[in-house]
Parts: C-alpha cells; structure tokens; sequence
C-alpha cells in the first residue's frame, strides 16, 4: 500500500507502524504548524460486520483520550472519516520507545529510574480515574517513554467510561499477563484493576520478568487467579526486602485487598523505596550524573549486578557545593536558599529529592513553576501545601528575568488597609485560579488576601501567577462575569 499524501487536512510525513486494521502514520497539521500522529482504520473494517466490536473499541480509544487533557497521556485532537470509508485518531506525536522495547533488551532499570517511571504512571492513572475512565490494559506497550523520562499513556481502545463499557460481564478483553483475577473472570473492572496491572509493570521494571511467567495463555491465567507470587528478591536479592511486602498488598488476588486508589499506591510506594540500596543509588546518581533525564535508560545496570555498599557510596558523593541554581537563565536562587528547598523536600521525598531538584532546575522556566514541579513529587496533597507554604517564605532573591512570574515577592508589601474578605469570595477565587496554577493557588490566595483592598485588586493581583497572556485574560474575564 503506498502513503498517501494527505488524510484529511494533514499531510502525511511517514509511516510509525501497521495495526491488524489499519496504519499509523507520521502527520503534519499545516495550519498550526504541528506534527502529530494519525492512527487509521480501512473502509473494509468498517463495513465488515464482524469488525463491530473492532470498530467501536476504535472509537472508544478517541472518546476516552479525548476527554482527558494530561501531560502523562497522549492527547487525542480530532476523530473523522473520510468520504472513502477510513476513519482516523489524529494524536499527539511524541518521540521516544514504548517501555516493552526497553524490556526486552532484559536490562534491569535503575531504582531511581523505577520510581520516576512509576509515578508518572501512577499520576496519569489518579487523573484518568477521578475522570471517570478506567483503562483496563495497562502494559509495557502502551507505556511510552519520551525524552526526558518523561511517560506517557496510551491506548484507551477497551477503557471504561463512567458506567458505560464496550464489554458486557462474563467477556473478557486485554493481556492475560497483566489483567487482574477479576478481569479475567469478566467482573467489572474498576480502578483497583488498573492499579494491579501497574504492579505488573513495576515487577517487571525491578525484576526483568513477568510474576506469573509460564508457557501457556492458560497456564499464565491460571497463575493469576491462584499461584503465589513469587518474591521479587527472589530474581532481585539486591533490592529492598520491602518490596516484597508491597507487592504482596498491590498483587492481591481480591481488589478488598490492594491499594484502593494511584495515590495511596504512589504514597506507600515511595516508603518502600526507601531502603539502603535506594538512598544509595540516588544520592550517587543526583552528584555525578551530568547527563540529561533519562538519557542512560539504554545503559541500565545488566540483571543480577549488585548495588555498591552503602559506605563506599557515602565516602564517594561529594559534598553539596551551594553553588547558585539557576533555571532556563531566567532567574537565579541564594545558595542557602536552595539548601533549604532541598531539605523542606527530603522530608517528604528522602534522598530522591536531589534529583528532583536538579530534574525541576533544568526544565522550569520561572520561580513558580520551579516551586510546582517539585510540589507535585510529594504524593499527599496536604504535604504538597505544607511545602509549597514553607519554600514560599524563603528569600529567592530578585532577578526574574522573563514575564515576572508574580512570585511571592510580588505580594509581600500590603497596603496601609487590607480587605477583609468572605471566605466564600476567597473559595470562589482559589477554584478558579486553581485550574491555571494548581495546588498553588491555595498559598497564592492566602497571601494576596492580605495585601489587598478590593475584590478587583485580589484578582488582579492572582492573574500575576499565571503567565500565559490568553490564560491570564480568560481568569480575569471570571472576574467581571461575576
């Protein structure tokens, strides 16, 4: 079959890979200058009644992903048919390799990689779920890692969406090797049987295999429904013992038994990752790795070598050199002030915390993205707050250099009178800056409320946080329909 040069409006730039139904190409959207990913399906599949089924998961895949807009899943931008017959799934594009490929080269992932890679997982299901959809074939293939380490879900083709489903109970859809007992037995499936089939996932990221390995279809369904999982220090005696317990809980053959939601699964999963070998490897990795996020994932550590002993590590990472942080050129951070930061976050992410300080310098663009990145590792959102209120007491100097972020500074002289508000006008306001600066919006609230006279001006004031000019126009538009 040759490539077309167009479908729809999108010139076609190559072909990414054949499905059984159809092709997915490469794309060009000429009019906002953006590459994208087209997934097809033929007219034959669509007049063929035994395709039904097919064709609807196909449909379903746009519908779900569409409704969900998250940096951790792929986005979905247009369903169409052509006046041929061939329907498409016009995608976000993103450059990078789906985790079964890094799998397969039977590598083992280094801790800090796992735990990176999970939580982003974990992060994009917790938003998916409280969305109403649940994927229902979580695997190693429908996990994309981009540039960065960045992770990205894909393939909603046989999610549920609210109460509705493609499935009827007794049918059974997705991978034996990562569907949870009650999914094979054609229950309902709910959150709890996304967050079994991510414990499949983290297994074969420490492990390099499958828990319930075996030669046959049925033989792997037979381990799921009733054989014990094996421990994975069993294949791995270098990791934490603690794993073993948690993947006791999160492999559960009742979902009574498991995590009843991402969140709590990503709070007891950063617990467990605090064994010697953890705090070791990341303590190591965050002073002597000068290379990009996730750009060694094709040299991880081979299967069955061991970690280094925790007291040569500790006598090999140099001391902290307080050296000032600087982020994209735009603004720079007191030595000591980041120090600070740096310890505020070890409470709550223990000695990951570097990492994520560095990962955050070399990808935020002002102060308060800075502040929300690293906000957003800490799983509780309460802690999240805690944080976010201690760090933005700190002195951060003077130096922006782009769009003033509005940082705290912006709001630490109050004027002679400050406005007592009504703590409804002040709920209605934080909801609404909310879905520009997320769980900042709580502090960002707290702080303008006191050095504010009007309502106008505390709107004012909050529109400073956000720096797109569209978005910051849109909040205050709020305002005056109000």
């Amino acid at each position: 079959m040759s490539l077309p040069e167009k479908i729809g409006k999108y010139q076609i730039v190559q072909e990414l890979g054949k499905g059984a139904m159809g092709m997915v190409y490469e794309g060009f959207d000429p009019i906002i200058e953006r590459r994208v990913a087209i997934k097809t399906i033929l007219p034959e599949y669509l007049q063929n009644a035994e395709s039904e089924e097919a064709v609807a998961r196909f449909k379903r895949e746009a519908q779900a992903s569409g409704r969900l807009t998250h940096p951790g899943i792929i986005a979905v931008y247009e369903y169409s048919e052509e006046p041929s017959g061939m329907a498409y799934i016009v995608m976000e594009y993103a450059e990078g390799k789906e985790l079964k490929d890094y799998m397969k080269k039977g590598k083992r992932f280094e801790l800090v990689h796992v735990f990176e890679i999970m939580k982003q997982l974990l992060v994009a299901l917790d938003y998916s779920h409280k969305q109403g959809v649940i994927h229902r074939d979580i695997k190693p293939a429908n996990i994309m890692v981009t540039n960065g380490l960045k992770v990205k879900l894909m393939d909603f083709g046989i999610a549920r969406i609210g109460s509705t489903t493609l499935t009827q109970v007794g049918m059974v859809v997705g991978t034996p090797s990562h569907m949870a007992p009650e999914q094979l037995m054609g229950l309902p499936a709910d959150a709890r049987t996304d967050l079994w089939a991510a414990s499949v996932v983290l297994y074969e990221l420490l492990t390099g295999r499958n828990p319930f390995l075996a030669e046959t279809p049925a033989a792997v369904m037979h381990n799921v429904l009733s054989a014990e999982m094996p421990d994975p220090t069993q294949f791995q005696p270098d990791i934490p013992s603690t794993f073993n317990t948690f993947m006791r809980r999160a492999l559960a053959k009742k979902p009574d038994d498991r995590f009843s939601n991402a969140r709590e699964f990503l709070t007891a999963l950063l617990t467990t990752f605090q064994g010697k070998e953890f705090h070791a490897t990341v303590a190591i990795k965050a002073m002597t790795d000068t290379s990009p996020p996730g750009a060694d994932l094709d040299r991880t550590l081979p299967l069955g070598t061991r970690a280094p002993e925790e007291a040569t590590l500790r006598a090999a990472v140099p001391p902290a050199t307080g050296e000032t942080l600087r982020i994209a050129n735009a603004l720079s951070i007191p030595p000591e002030t980041l120090k600070e930061i740096e310890s505020s976050l070890t409470k709550y992410l223990g000695p990951l915390a570097r990492v994520v300080v560095k990962k955050s310098q070399s990808s935020a663009t002002n102060l308060q993205q800075f502040f929300q990145e690293l906000a957003d590792n800490i799983p509780d959102e309460e802690q999240q707050s805690a944080f976010l209120s201690r760090i933005n007491k700190l002195d951060t100097g003077s130096n922006p250099v782009q769009p003033a972020p509005a940082q705290v500074a912006a709001t630490r002289s109050a004027p002679a009178t400050a406005a007592v508000f009504a703590p409804e006008v002040l709920a209605v306001a934080e909801k609404r800056l909310a879905s520009y600066v997320g769980p900042l919006a709580k502090l960002l609230i707290k702080q303008a409320a006191g050095s504010t006279g009007t309502i106008r001006e505390l709107y004012t004031k909050l529109a400073a946080n956000i720096d797109d000019p569209e978005e910051r126009k849109a909040f205050l538009a709020t305002f005056d329909k109000a």
